[in-house]
């Protein structure tokens, strides 16, 4: 199964659209080394320009009720801009394109034009369609596009945003969900819960169902009940969370946006769940905990609508409890509790199994496995056991399921789990990456597979292996053929401290000669980065800077640090109190492996990441300046008093805790910078304060190391400085190739 041995539905007509030229500007810098050319040079223009050359991911996948068909969303021309498509399980079953919504503006060369050259660059991320639902017969779809509604009929040819296949309705919101009965369609509108009656597919004037919404206050999920009469609604209250200050360039006056962004030991917000009566709107507050300020990772109700089960820990994820509510009076029964005061990570979930009991996964054991915890017992039993670990699971009326990363760390595959202790039956296929979407009667799956060697495509599989579906194409087929696409191979290598085991991604440049001496990069570092899927760690876009930092005779190192999910409790939990500590000692022991291969040079080795990779940069080289001949910073966490407080899992309370919060805090090391650093920030970056970064140029400039300093600001980038505009992403990847060359010479 999911072996990729053919194309039942095949889109290349669709596919073949004509690439238009890039934008203008600068030019990308030359390859300096030689070799075995590729059959296309690669650039970072080409890489990342409109439309990709690897295409749009297919993403949003829902089943119909009666689980015939799948809706996504997808543009297959490979454009940011997504419609919906319709796919079927049934023989001769075609997938098809049932919306044409037209992106806003027409596409036209903005030549030099600065203000045509930014409305262009804000129409390439719209994203068009941002969710579709189908309605509960199975036959009409409700897609959302710019928080207007509309009306999909599947079966009909899609004329027009307001022709016969999209009908606009008079409803603006998001997050909608017809309640199991089809008599109501619930959403989201500023902050509250709107109700509307559903009659012959006909929806009716919406009502608000809740007074929740004001200053930090609103809806943050919702569910319904099977039987249609109520919704469980969790909320949060921010209106006591301390704001910060952001000033904004780019209008025509300069602005300064407040904010809501406690740090660590602020008050991080409130939470609360209640049940809410769809025809009264009388609300029963449900008894999660004494601590508001306490998490709730996920609720779900029961088949008979009678409890909600809740998975919810304190703040610092060291008190987890599974509870199941009553959903009419809110008194709370706790089925099950961890308290690990060195816990730092919560991969947690939880289900209501079959005989009134619960799954949930719990690294109870050592590795992250599911658990089953039957009616009326205290100690659970593992459905799952080994060195491997549990990423997700479901349960459907064929059996329980589960994606795991065996039989290698960097794998997800689907496997169907049986009796407590019988060996999982592994029913996915290629080695990959894959992201299943179970349909209602449990006999297929809508998964998104991508690998080392292939970009997200949409298939449907079977679940007893008997067929499968290729439902999207979205590479350009005759483009990307033409590159020489280097994929990595899987390396370990000692810790240099314990002698732990650690994981890593190596790729090698595609003329490698063993014989010679090779500059390496280590990076995009992070946890979580041995990733068997396409560009790895894909929370940035660096599928193709790897291909280009190869393609100039780098050698690339992804190291899976500690801290990371997939290699046992003690692994992760070494990381407490110490980000930039064990951490950077692990990508130590990645350039101690390097220099041991023989072909890279010692003294041509750099390092980079992002956000917390980036707090990883910093602190590697101030800490062991001489061993980094250079290192690029993205949006780096270099204060972490000013982190989110999401990061206390790790770090705890700065009160409670000064001396290891100055100690994780890259910028009291700066002193030891000896070697080039440059940081590229977005200045409208919420998550880690570009103000961070320009403290740590004034400090080194105080210190007379400033001139070891390049601060690369990004006027209009958030935190994601190379996921939005494209620009951007040229601009900040050239600086950072141009940075490395400089200095670790490649061509040489």
């Amino acid at each position: 199964m999911m072996c990729r041995r053919g194309w039942v539905v095949c889109l290349l007509a669709l596919i073949m659209a004509a690439l238009l030229p890039g934008a203008g500007g600068a030019q990308d810098l030359p390859a300096p080394v030689a070799g075995n050319e590729p059959t296309a040079q690669m650039t970072i223009e080409r890489l990342y320009s409109l439309p990709s050359i690897i295409g749009n991911a297919p993403t949003g996948a829902v089943w119909s009720p009666d689980s015939r068909r799948v809706a996504f969303l997808w543009n297959a021309q490979g454009w940011n801009f997504r419609n919906v498509w319709v796919a079927g399980t049934t023989t001769g079953s075609a997938t098809k394109l049932v919306t044409d919504f037209e992106q806003r503006g027409e596409r036209i060369d903005p030549g030099t034009d600065v203000h045509a050259l930014r409305a262009q660059a804000r129409a390439d991320v719209d994203s068009g369609v941002s969710s579709v639902i189908w309605y509960p017969d199975s036959e009409k779809l409700l897609a959302v596009r710019s928080g207007e509604f509309y009306r999909v009929d599947p079966l009909g040819a899609p004329h027009g945003v307001m022709g016969t296949a999209v009908r606009a309705l008079e409803i603006r919101g998001g997050r909608p969900s017809f309640s199991p009965t089809g008599s109501h369609l619930a959403f989201v509108r500023r902050g509250d819960i709107w109700l509307a009656p559903v009659a012959d597919g006909e929806i009716g004037e919406a009502e608000r169902l809740t007074s929740i919404a004001g200053a930090g206050r609103g809806v943050m999920r919702y569910s319904w009940s099977p039987d249609g009469g109520s919704l469980a609604v969790q909320t949060r209250d921010g209106s006591g969370v301390a704001a910060v200050l952001i000033p904004d360039y780019l209008g025509e006056a300069t602005t300064v946006n407040e904010v809501p962004r406690p740090f660590p030991g602020d008050e991080p917000g409130r939470t609360h769940l209640s049940v809410i009566s769809a025809t009264t709107g009388a609300a029963v507050a449900l008894t999660v905990s004494d601590d508001d300020r306490d998490s709730i990772f996920s609720f779900q109700w029961s088949a008979d609508s009678r409890r909600v089960l809740v998975d919810t820990s304190d703040l610092y994820v060291k008190d987890r409890r599974i509870l199941s509510i009553d959903a009419a009076t809110g008194a709370a029964t706790t089925l099950y509790r961890e308290q690990e005061p060195d816990n730092v990570m919560a991969y947690w979930a939880v289900a209501w199994a079959p005989d009134g009991g619960v799954y949930f996964i719990s690294d109870r054991d050592d590795f992250y496995h599911l658990y089953h915890l039957a009616p009326g017992e205290t100690v659970p039993v593992a459905m799952t056991a080994g060195e491997w670990a549990v990423e997700r699971f479901a349960t459907t009326p064929e059996g329980l399921f589960v994606v795991a990363n065996t039989p290698h760390p960097s794998e997800r595959q689907i496997f169907r789990v049986g009796a407590p202790g019988a060996e999982p039956v592994r029913v996915s296929g290629e080695s990959g990456t894959h992201s299943p979407t179970y349909s209602p009667d449990g006999r297929w799956a809508a998964v998104i597979f991508s690998s080392d060697a292939q970009p997200p495509e949409l298939y449907l599989n079977s679940l007893d292996g008997s067929d499968e579906i290729r439902v999207t194409q979205s590479t350009k087929v005759s483009d990307f053929d033409e590159y020489e696409w280097v994929t990595p191979e899987y390396v370990t290598f000692p810790s240099h401290v314990d002698g732990v085991e650690i994981h890593a991604r190596l790729l090698l440049p595609p003329d490698f000669n063993s014989g010679r001496q090779y500059p390496a990069i280590i990076g995009s570092i992070y946890s979580g980065a041995l990733r068997n899927q396409w560009g790895g760690r894909n929370a940035h876009p660096v599928w193709g800077l790897d291909q280009i930092l190869l393609q100039r005779g780098y050698v690339v190192l992804n190291i899976d640090i500690r801290g990371s999910w997939g290699h046992g409790r003690a692994f992760r939990r070494k990381l407490k109190q110490d980000y930039g500590g064990v951490d950077t000692e692990d990508i130590y022991s990645g350039v101690k492996y390097l220099i041991g291969t023989g072909y890279v040079d010692e003294k041509r080795i750099g390092l980079w990441g992002s956000s917390y990779g980036g707090l990883m940069t910093a602190m590697s080289l101030f800490d062991r300046p001489g061993v980094f001949a250079a290192g690029v910073a993205g949006a780096p966490a270099t204060n972490v008093w000013h982190a989110l407080t999401g990061e206390m899992r790790v770090m705890g309370r700065p009160q409670d805790n000064p001396d290891a919060y100055a100690d994780s805090s890259a910028f009291t090391h700066a002193a030891g910078l000896e070697d080039p650093l440059m940081i590229i920030h977005g200045m409208r970056d919420r998550i880690v304060l570009f103000k961070d970064s320009v403290q740590l140029l004034e400090n080194l400039m105080l210190l007379g190391k400033g001139h070891l300093l390049e601060l690369v600001a990004l006027p209009n980038s958030p935190h994601g400085w190379d996921t939005r505009e494209l620009y951007q992403t040229r601009y900040a990847f050239r600086k950072l190739v141009d940075h490395f060359d400089r200095y670790l010479e490649p061509g040489r």
